[in-house]
């Protein structure tokens, strides 16, 4: 499968021609949902569904290559696959699997001849399994409550309940806004049976058994997964999936609940509903807006404010990921983490972060790679890290390459006013001096690596400093 573009769009029209009537999804259970799992790439099915199937619209060959790029050099550090972010899935009938997300990394796969690749299983709500809950509904009465923006929030975000105890809190990562259980139970006391919908590939049974934690019953879960389109296909799509969503909600019941103008980091107004205890006031709500509580490290939050921190950013593949064949490392994380996440820290990684942080640094991470944010950041929680900001590949594209017809460089730290970015490739390092920001190489093991980029950080503070010292004042 090495092969042109017009040989993979051969093949992947003829999976989907074979794909037709003949594989339907099937439900996992829970053991398989929680592992991720080595699969197979003769043994994945592009969904007929989705927009890279879709003649008009087809593969973004762009981001195939990128992802055939990160293949090869995985080759070259001697990994029989890529260990990268899983491909999710759903199992299909009379076999394998059909994809739900990541097409390109599967075609990349496909392209490079790669035999196997990480997935992760999930069972999604389909239109027969909402007609069998509307069937053994208990009221006639629903709500629907936006999951991802109203009810789980993040730290610092919202109030929020108390964790769950060992073991549940493995298992559920998730932290539920404060007083959403007490909502929901006297939602259901007063008649309504609880729908929430999702951008994320929720299975049914594993949202109903986080809430059966919290002592409420959800009697239904709506995934609505954002796709990525291109640029001609973006208005009209957004136009479409408002459509679709309000329609679907109106078809659930009387009551919608949802963030206010669909931020996407903007604390939800649940005050309007009465008898929530423990929810905090409009005024603090507005307040934790205006000061940018959102998705951390956001600069695009910053605009308007003075920033006082100055950031410093890191690659990850050969620079804070590495092989221990090659580097010295932290030791691997437990089990089942260890199944979740397999890339290995350079030693010293946690320590070198905190220690920037308590300088009063911020620390983002700047990668190529197209790992999710979320993926990135609980690895680090993991290690007791908690990171700033991210700029993965994806984001790069949106917010960097943009329309331009010429490509840009694969970073631009200024971009993200970022003053110092440690990167192992020098070509990415000699465009500091173009770009006009410093950068710091780093790629063979060292035993005194990060003393040397706190010097190094230091060395830019104090340059910064003196720029600024030295600025004529209006």
């Amino acid at each position: 499968m090495a092969g042109s573009k017009s040989l993979f769009d051969e093949y992947l029209a003829q999976e989907v021609e074979n794909s037709k009537g003949v594989f339907f999804p099937v439900k996992t259970g829970i053991l398989s949902r929680l592992l991720i799992r080595e699969a197979r790439c003769d043994d994945l099915h592009p969904n007929p569904e989705d927009e890279f199937c879709s003649p008009q619209i087809g593969p973004n060959y762009k981001i195939i290559s990128a992802y055939q790029q990160q293949y090869v050099d995985a080759l070259k550090m001697s990994q029989h696959y890529y260990e990268g972010e899983p491909i999710i899935v759903e199992r299909t009938h009379p076999e394998g699997y059909r994809i739900i997300n990541g097409h390109h990394r599967w075609a990349a796969a496909l392209r490079t001849g790669q035999a196997k690749i990480p997935i992760r299983i999930v069972n999604l709500t389909h239109e027969e399994d909402v007609k069998k809950i509307l069937e053994n509904s208990r009221h006639t009465k629903r709500a629907a409550i936006d999951l991802d923006e109203v009810i789980f929030r993040k730290e610092g975000e919202a109030p929020l309940e108390r964790p769950l105890p060992f073991p549940w809190s493995m298992l559920y990562k998730e932290r539920i806004r404060l007083g959403v259980p007490a909502l929901f139970h006297l939602l259901a006391k007063n008649g309504y049976d609880i729908w929430l919908y999702s951008a994320q590939y929720y299975s049914t049974d594993y949202i109903q058994n986080l809430f059966r934690r919290y002592h409420v019953r959800v009697d239904g879960v709506i995934p609505r997964p954002g796709r990525r389109r291109h640029r001609g296909d973006r208005q009209a799509g957004s136009r479409g999936r408002r459509r679709g969503q309000k329609a679907r909600k109106a078809d659930l019941g009387q009551v919608s609940v949802h963030a206010p103008h669909r931020q996407r980091n903007g604390p939800a107004d649940l005050q309007r509903l009465e008898g929530v205890p423990g929810l905090s006031s409009r005024r603090r709500e507005r307040r934790l807006v205006k000061r940018g509580h959102g998705r951390a490290g956001d600069d695009r939050k910053g605009r308007g404010r003075e920033r006082t921190a100055m950031r410093v950013s890191f690659d990850l593949d050969e620079v804070l990921f590495v092989s221990p064949q090659t580097h010295k490392t932290e030791p691997p994380l437990p089990f089942p983490l260890n199944r979740f996440f397999r890339e290995r820290l350079r030693l010293g990684t946690p320590e070198l972060i905190r220690s920037l942080q308590e300088l009063g640094y911020e620390v983002w991470i700047y990668t190529s790679s197209f790992r999710t944010e979320k993926y990135i950041r609980r690895l680090f929680r993991c290690y007791g890290v908690r990171l700033d900001g991210i700029v993965n590949g994806e984001r790069h594209q949106r917010e960097v390459q943009r329309g331009n017809s010429s490509p840009l460089p694969q970073k631009l730290p200024n971009r993200y006013r970022i003053s110092l970015h440690v990167d192992d490739e020098s070509v990415v390092c000699s465009w500091g001096r173009e770009y006009g920001y410093e950068a710091y190489q780093l790629n063979a093991q060292d035993d005194d690596w990060k003393e040397k980029i706190l010097q190094r950080a230091k060395a830019v503070q104090e340059k910064e400093r003196r720029i600024r010292e030295q600025a004529p004042s209006f």
